[in-house]
């Protein structure tokens, strides 16, 4: 579909197969498929996004998500039937070691909105670039509440968790959210564990880290330089060499 491109996206770790199979499986495809790996920070990976699909719409896939086959199909439906959308989400589910539960989105972006926008390099990415877009009238919509439109598999790697927990914190700071940093700074002690030193970190960080879009390649020297040890060989880490 030419007016259509799906765009998975990564860093430090590559894509999970199964993410890259479903997207090859969608129905109503083949889909122009496009890769974006190793941009930092992810206010950089998302406008690389919209520079490289130079489609009408463009879904986009993070690399632990594994989509439901018809997923695609209908968000594209979905947005075609809403001209004020700039965006259609489907609900994902995470998986946990008792279960599936509701967690995070896929989304449908329709291109124009986002080269007039474009993404700012901000902690809170998605949230600064909405705030603006409505001042113009356009809507974000879900469809349909309640569908699942595939599944998030959180990366359980050692850098994984210390990435995710360190952006946790500084995104709590950046919302003013201490109620967040004193339940999580109370239930993982310093030292208990990678998701704390994670979490210790981003509660450090200096502030003009902290008010800026995530970089993982930051968050990687980080946990070599306080973490790497907790690697071994589970963790896959990445050598620092493919970071330059």
């Amino acid at each position: 579909m030419t007016d259509l491109t799906v765009c998975i996206l990564s860093a430090v770790e590559p894509p999970l197969p199964e993410c890259v199979k479903a997207v090859e499986n969608q129905w109503g495809g083949p889909y122009l498929v496009v890769h974006v790996k190793d941009v930092f920070p992810m206010s950089a990976a998302f406008q690389t996004m919209v520079e490289r699909c130079e489609s009408t719409f463009i879904v986009q896939v993070d690399g632990d998500i594994a989509l439901e086959p018809w997923a695609v199909e209908s968000l594209r439906t979905c947005i075609q039937a809403h001209p004020w959308a700039y965006m259609a989400w489907g609900q994902l589910w995470e998986r946990y070691d008792d279960g599936l539960r509701a967690g995070g989105a896929v989304r449908i972006w329709r291109r124009w909105p986002l080269r007039l926008f474009r993404f700012r390099d901000e902690r809170c990415v998605d949230r600064g670039l909405h705030s603006r877009i409505r001042l113009m009238g356009m809507r974000r919509i879900q469809v349909p509440a309640g569908w699942r439109f595939g599944t998030h598999y959180p990366r359980q790697t050692p850098f994984a968790r210390f990435s995710k927990a360190r952006g946790d914190a500084m995104k709590w700071r950046t919302l003013g959210r201490a109620d967040l940093i004193k339940a999580h700074h109370i239930q993982y002690p310093p030292g208990l564990s990678i998701d704390a030193l994670g979490r210790l970190s981003g509660l450090q960080a200096p502030k003009d880290e902290v008010w800026r879009s995530k970089d993982v390649r930051r968050d990687w020297h980080e946990f070599l330089r306080i973490g790497g040890r907790y690697a071994g060989s589970q963790g896959q880490a990445v050598p620092q060499e493919s970071l330059r």
